[in-house]
């Protein structure tokens, strides 16, 4: 039963429905958005850990015991699922990160938390993984790359501008440090840099912080810097 109409859009509360619609759109059910979402959730494990390329969608549906019929009325395509998950992963870490970069920790405590998480990720992702998105799906590996580049510029920006407030950074300009951290995260923190040196990510990221961050504490924020990040 449509409740509210305006311009193209209606809204209805007819079980099990809930949603805003367009009238060029299909109304999905939370029944479905709970569908896919298992799918995803139950696949995400096995394509970190067998490998995105080399999975096929009958392995999928065998691990599932559900019919590649069924998983394709969800996901068209092997690409379609493979996006979907890569996208449901990086919610998930924004999730955890935005809290930690939003506490009432001092800069460096923020830092540093935010290193603990993706030395978690780590252990997760391996680089040999990441680097099959960077060849196989370059389109989801560039969703991926501004995804990152746009969490650093979004919100570590808060965070050195506070470092410097609470005296724990020096006064360069925010701008400068943030393109030296975001073009080393990149170029670093990146697939094939990574196997080339036998870097994790965790590891990687962290020299990266520990560099780059170190290079800007105050002897106040030395301090500091010593007690959390420098000793990871």
């Amino acid at each position: 039963m449509i409740i509210i109409t305006f311009g193209n859009y209606y809204l209805t509360n007819e079980f099990p429905f809930a949603i805003l619609e367009t009238r060029n759109t299909i109304i999905v059910s939370k029944g479905v958005m709970e569908d896919q979402n298992k799918i995803i959730e139950l696949t995400e494990e096995k394509f970190f850990r067998d490998g995105f390329y080399k999975t096929t969608m009958d392995e999928v549906a065998s691990e599932l015991k559900m019919s590649k019929k069924t998983i394709y009325k969800f996901f068209p395509s092997k690409d379609d699922l493979i996006t979907a998950i890569a996208r449901h992963f990086m919610e998930s870490l924004k999730s955890k990160i935005l809290p930690a970069l939003n506490s009432e920790k001092n800069a460096i405590e923020k830092l540093a938390e935010l290193n603990q998480i993706l030395a978690k990720v780590s252990t997760k992702i391996s680089s040999k993984r990441m680097d099959e998105i960077r060849q196989h799906f370059p389109k989801l590996w560039n969703e991926i790359d501004s995804f990152r580049t746009k969490m650093m510029f979004g919100n570590i920006t808060k965070v050195i501008d506070q470092g410097k407030t609470e005296g724990l950074f020096i006064d360069y300009p925010t701008p400068i440090i943030m393109n030296t951290l975001v073009s080393s995260i990149r170029a670093i923190v990146n697939p094939e840099f990574i196997l080339n040196n036998n870097f994790s990510i965790g590891e990687a990221a962290l020299n990266v912080f520990k560099i780059v961050i170190g290079g800007i504490v105050t002897e106040k924020g030395r301090k500091i810097f010593n007690k959390t990040i420098n000793k990871m």
